[in-house]
């Protein structure tokens, strides 16, 4: 069995248990959805989720789609993250590892940073009442694209005075 396959496999058994726990119902959708969110590696979109569906010939209505994602965030499967964006951003939760962002507040840019510090202060976080299911920072500035653009814009403007 593949790491993959038993990450799927791993992630369904999380998502019966809560259905179960929850007195839910077990639905091919709810399973498929799920499979479809976990076969992407990295941030998404219910857009994509909807796209990857229908490109493997699986309808669902959008309905049932958006309850299901909200389903499996409240069951810890995903992470809902709060960029400033036009459409929700979502992302698998596979382990406990830290994950940082930094976010462009003009373009809305998400790039992930890759600090072995950052990442290890997360990991030596260990607070005695509360148990830590994920440890996500969010850096929110503006990316060397936008800086740019601003500081030509700035002169041009000083030109003109």
């Amino acid at each position: 069995m593949t790491d993959a396959q038993s990450l799927q496999d791993e992630v369904a058994e999380k998502l019966k248990e809560y259905l179960v726990a929850n007195q839910l119902r077990q639905t091919r959708e709810r399973y498929a959805i799920l499979h479809a969110a976990y076969d992407i590696d990295g941030t998404f979109t219910i857009e994509d989720i909807n796209n990857i569906l229908q490109q493997n010939k699986f309808h669902v209505s959008n309905g049932t789609l958006y309850q299901t994602i909200q389903l499996l965030v409240q069951a810890n499967l995903l992470i809902k993250h709060p960029f400033s964006s036009s459409a929700a951003i979502y992302e698998r939760i596979t382990d406990d590892k830290p994950r940082s962002y930094q976010i462009c507040g003009n373009c809305h840019l998400i790039t992930r940073i890759k600090s072995k510090e950052l990442a290890a202060s997360l990991d030596s976080y260990k607070p005695r009442t509360f148990a830590v299911s994920h440890r996500i920072v969010y850096v929110y500035g503006t990316c060397p694209k936008c800086q740019r653009r601003m500081r030509i814009q700035l002169r041009n403007n000083n030109k003109k005075t």
